[in-house]
């Protein structure tokens, strides 16, 4: 079972890059299974939120953290330093062309964006996850979860797709108010 920090969203230095929430973070590393000694790949890493949750879990492991944005990227070295996560190395550039520079067969991999070349991202995982591991996509809008389904069946088992809903509770005139989050598609897949 993944060790999970559960880090809160106040805890991230945040700019403009997108940050996966809480509890889907949580969430993620869990399905994921992120274990000890772990080789983790984040690909679209955004903030680096789910790269900081992957660091703390797979520690002593390495984790990967893949940003083509640059304004993104000082985001996720600023959370690196904040959280102290020494494991974590950043690789600048659009997957899958900047996965070269991954040499190690890896454990786990997270797909936060496509960057619009999702098979060739689920060829690479399939090429580079050992036997054993598991790939987990997140997207916010059915036809990149429709698209993903489909190809993760072409390359992977036992594919599950799950969509969350998350609400807050929010106080508003001594009542609380619950206020939803955008839905996320989680979709999971093993390579066995």
């Amino acid at each position: 079972m993944s060790n999970i920090a559960g880090y809160k969203d106040e805890a991230y230095i945040r700019g403009k890059a997108p940050m996966t929430k809480r509890e889907i973070r949580i969430l993620t590393i869990s399905l994921l299974g992120i274990e000890s000694g772990n080789v983790v790949v984040d690909i679209g890493a955004g903030t680096g939120g789910i790269t900081m949750e992957a660091a703390y879990a797979a520690t002593p492991g390495r984790v990967y953290a893949v940003e083509a944005k640059e304004s993104a990227l000082a985001l996720v070295a600023q959370n690196k330093e904040h959280f102290k996560a020494d494991n974590v190395s950043i690789i600048q550039g659009k997957a899958p062309e900047a996965l070269t520079e991954i040499t190690e067969p890896v454990d786990r991999v997270i797909i936060g964006g496509s960057g619009g070349n999702m098979e060739g991202l689920f060829i690479w995982c399939k090429k580079q996850i050992r036997v054993g591991g598991r790939v987990i996509a997140n997207f916010v809008t059915l036809e990149n979860a429709a698209q993903a389904t489909t190809l993760m069946n072409n390359y992977f088992e036992n594919v599950e797709l799950i969509q969350v809903g998350i609400s807050r509770g929010e106080g508003i005139g001594g009542l609380t108010m619950l206020k939803a989050a955008n839905p996320i598609f989680i979709i999971t897949g093993d390579v066995v």
